[in-house]
């Protein structure tokens, strides 16, 4: 599993479903609700049961569904695939913790109410931890999931989803369905021209990129020589410089060459030309800018990743290269002082041997620096809290910003209004 090596870590739905597909003697799932992504993956799995113990457990409130930390068409999905399996899905009323168990791999996260919040695609604003060895089988007998004997340890999941309980949920979304539930009730008294707006992009600086040494290439006894040898190592596309790639443009598509400082500008370029920087309050966007931005950021992210297919594609005709100049760096240092298993395993240190065991160390390294994940691109909007229209502290860098950019003054005074949703009988909406 990727990012497995990570203790904390981003439960997105490819994570998830990653988890799902490895197991291969028991699955655990515990969650409030599926997605439709996870539901998929879980109903792939179910004509394993012979093979594969699998334990499944959610809950049956139907509000769930309304704060979106999954889809009713995923229960739908998943209990189809139960019926045709004979499997029986658990429930826990109340559970607001996620989790999988995959064999010896066990990730706890925090669900995202999607209707609140979206869900995080960084490492670096993690919202789940990975923990593998012995916890895994406690926290299985936990769920149920354990032996016949470990059964007085269950915890959780020990009443069946029944059909009359998915039939009363579904009834409860019919008449109430789910819905974004706060930027409804703030429309209903305030409108707002703007927007936040965040756009994250990951996976994409190849050529800064850096990847550890093996502990084999820093087993040196010589204590001079170990102070010379860094503990990580530049990826060999930081060798490739810029490369040819076809970019669209909203007239054509042209070959452009391309490097990571070219996608920076070009993303500070989209960003620059429609969205407005607020100090301590973030990006914002004007509504009637988010169709050309969307359109733009499309491009972008072809573009990136036509780059990343092209990086890939060039560092398979530099493998020879990277492979022997790291030969030629480290054989004869491993010659000067053998690698302390050779000794522990009596294995004579030949040249022939060296090289042997040098040439595998640095394949698997190359594999591991050319192991680049496909680039992710994200656009996240978030509504202007009505709160924020009568701070000065947000409004005023934010008209003059506008000035400086050329929008009308006509528009930045009307960017705001509130009243009554229904307003009575000649009545009218005031501005703010």
């Amino acid at each position: 599993m990727k990012g497995a090596d990570r203790t904390f870590a981003v439960a997105s739905e490819e994570s998830l479903v990653e988890l799902i597909k490895l197991a291969r003697k028991r699955l655990v799932v515990v969650s409030p609700a599926l997605t439709d992504q996870v539901a998929g993956a879980l109903a792939a799995r179910l004509p394993e049961l012979g093979n594969l113990a699998i334990t499944v457990i959610v809950d049956a409130d139907p509000e769930v569904y309304r704060l979106g930390y999954g889809a009713e068409t995923a229960l739908d999905k998943i209990r189809d695939a139960s019926q045709r399996n004979m499997f029986d899905l658990r429930v826990q009323n109340g559970v607001r913790i996620g989790l999988v168990i995959s064999d010896e791999v066990m990730m706890i996260f925090a669900p995202v109410p999607q209707y609140i919040e979206a869900g995080s695609i960084s490492v670096e604003k993690p919202n789940a931890i990975i923990i593998s060895g012995g916890e895994t089988d406690r926290l299985a007998d936990a769920a149920g999931a354990g032996t016949a004997e470990a059964a007085a340890k269950q915890e959780i999941g020990t009443q069946a989803l029944t059909p009359v309980a998915v039939q009363a949920v579904k009834a409860d979304l019919k008449a109430n369905p789910p819905q974004p539930f706060d930027v409804a009730r703030a429309l209903r008294v305030f409108s707002s021209k703007v927007q936040y707006v965040e756009l994250e992009v990951a996976n994409y600086r190849f050529n800064s990129r850096q990847v550890p040494l093996p502990p084999e290439l820093l087993d040196v006894s010589d204590d001079r020589l170990r102070k010379q040898i860094s503990s990580r190592i530049r990826a060999p596309a930081a060798g490739l410089g810029k490369l040819k790639v076809a970019v669209k443009t909203p007239e054509k598509t042209e070959t452009v060459e391309v490097d990571d400082k070219w996608l920076a500008a070009e993303r500070k370029r989209i960003e620059d030309e429609f969205t407005f920087i607020v100090p301590h309050f973030g990006r914002v966007i004007l509504s009637t800018d988010r169709a050309a931005f969307d359109l733009e950021i499309g491009r972008f992210k072809e573009s990136l990743e036509s780059y990343h297919k092209a990086i890939l594609s060039a560092l398979e005709g530099i493998k020879a290269d990277f492979e022997q100049s790291l030969l030629k760096e480290y054989l004869p240092r491993w010659q000067a002082h053998p690698p302390a298993n050779f000794g522990r395993y009596g294995l004579e240190p030949t040249v022939k041997n060296l090289e042997r065991e040098l040439r595998t160390i640095v394949q698997g390294l190359f594999q591991k620096a050319i192991s680049l994940e496909p680039p992710q691109v994200r656009v996240i909007y978030k509504n202007i809290a009505p709160e924020s229209v009568h701070d000065s502290n947000f409004v005023e860098p934010l008209k003059k910003i506008m000035q400086r950019r050329g929008v009308p003054l006509g528009v930045i005074d009307t960017l705001f209004s509130s009243g009554d949703a229904a307003p009575a009988i000649g009545g009218s909406v005031a501005s703010t």
